[in-house]
């Protein structure tokens, strides 16, 4: 387990560039990294190095696990931060600020469940599939839950743009008429800490659930193109209708503009 935000540890610039190298990120955007857990707008990217082929963490000859399957904590901690869990069972915090959290993309390798926690902003949770059963605690503000596959550049990686002052990831969310998602409200003899489910859908099937506490709204694929199916979960009983995506402001119409 890698913590990333270690006390008077400075990112290089170097070490930045190839961070945002990775996710596709223009080294222009790297002004807006400063270090781990700054006031700055982070940029945290797991590595996941703690794992079998690690032979510091796993010692050659030790046939009882001692890696955590490349699980990573990334911490936000000040400011509108951008974290990326990747692969393993990752732990995300916000902190303070409107951060964009996403657990994976795991693409479908397990473990795969992540624990993401907004904590006080307006944060935004992306999954995407190939993810894995998750857990989101949005807290304090106004926060959303995207369930999307992300847009990728040529190599695999991350499409991440420069907008609204910040990195923010693309998704593609119109058109995908195999895709849906349903709301379950969690009944309080259920114990479970979480106020909804939310099933992820293929070909009307379900292949996850993400958990929902303290969480405002719920984006979800269309199968229409240049829209999305949006919920609120703050009514009695929130259900999906399908919205523009060119209605959708702020940093979330960001994410989910279309390509192009």
């Amino acid at each position: 387990m890698r913590l990333t935000t270690r006390p008077r540890r400075r990112t290089t610039v170097t070490a930045v560039v190839a961070a945002m190298a990775i996710v596709g990120l223009t080294a222009p955007a790297v002004l807006a990294v400063a270090e781990p857990g700054t006031p700055a707008k982070d940029v945290h990217i797991g590595l996941d190095n703690d794992n079998a082929a690690n032979t510091f963490v796993q010692p050659p000859g030790v046939t009882a696990k001692q890696h955590m399957d490349s699980t990573d904590v990334l911490l936000g901690r000040g400011n509108d931060d951008l974290l990326i869990g990747n692969l393993g069972g990752d732990t995300l915090l916000g902190g303070t600020g409107d951060d964009i959290e996403i657990g994976g993309p795991e693409n479908f390798a397990a473990p795969n469940s992540d624990v993401i926690v907004g904590d006080r902003g307006n944060d935004i949770n992306i999954w995407a599939p190939g993810d894995g059963s998750d857990a989101f605690l949005g807290q304090e503000g106004f926060d959303t839950m995207v369930f999307a596959p992300f847009q990728k550049n040529a190599d695999g990686s991350l499409k991440l743009e420069r907008r609204l002052h910040r990195a923010v990831p693309r998704v593609d969310i119109g058109g995908k008429a195999p895709f849906s998602c349903d709301i379950v409200r969690v009944p309080k003899e259920q114990r479970l800490g979480f106020q909804f489910l939310v099933r992820f859908n293929v070909n009307g099937v379900p292949a996850v659930t993400v958990r929902q506490k303290d969480v405002e709204r719920v984006f979800c694929p269309s199968p229409e193109t240049g829209m999305a199916r949006v919920a609120d979960l703050t009514t009695r009983y929130p259900s999906f209708r399908t919205v523009p995506l060119n209605r959708v402001g702020g940093v979330t119409g960001a994410i989910l503009a279309p390509a192009g």
